[in-house]
């Protein structure tokens, strides 16, 4: 049986990036860095589910609400298995396990974007990454704080790791107060 791939946006993996590595696996709301407009988030949002890599459930607590349906019940966004594997989280099922271990794996085998290791939940890389991931974004001096790194080990570890072995791209401005904040692109 072949594989299907999944072809994702820029803007859908970034969604579904940002998802993994939320409390609850929350696929809304859309991050505010990406700026997408209302119709653009729509579709965006439109394209996860048809794809099915995220899905409705019902907004438990403070959950964010994407809408509301027809009874008046509050829905929110969370991403599925299948989504989490579209950016490499974890295999879909068995079958793909499976079809990873027989997969060609040499020096020319190409790694596609769903097959990009991600940093171990709840390690030091992926508090970087949810850090990283907010709207906000993160100073050096933060991200130390919050790992127990020295500043310049940080800065190797964004350049390094997070951006050459994850592949994720980080930019960063210069904010107002605060200095220079870096953030997932």
């Amino acid at each position: 049986m072949a594989k299907t791939t999944i072809t994702l946006t820029d803007h859908q993996r970034a969604v579904l990036t940002m998802a993994a590595y939320s409390t609850n696996l929350l696929a809304w709301p859309l991050p505010k860095h990406l700026k997408l407009s209302k119709g653009s988030t729509t579709i965006v949002v439109r394209g996860l589910l048809r794809k099915e890599l995220v899905e409705e459930r019902p907004a438990l607590g403070n959950d964010p609400v994407w809408r509301e349906r027809e009874d008046g019940k509050a829905l929110t966004l969370v991403v599925t298995k299948a989504g989490l594997a579209a950016v490499g989280m974890t295999p879909a099922d068995a079958s793909d396990e499976r079809a990873a271990d027989t997969a060609e794996c040499g020096p020319t085998a190409a790694i596609s974007e769903s097959q990009r290791p991600m940093p171990r939940a709840g390690s030091k890389l992926a508090m970087l990454v949810t850090l990283l991931s907010r709207d906000e974004g993160a100073t050096v001096e933060e991200m130390a704080a919050a790992t127990g790194w020295q500043p310049h080990t940080v800065r190797g570890v964004m350049s390094g790791a997070l951006a050459k072995k994850f592949g994720l791209r980080i930019g960063s401005a210069k904010v107002e107060g605060r200095g220079r904040v870096y953030r997932l692109e």
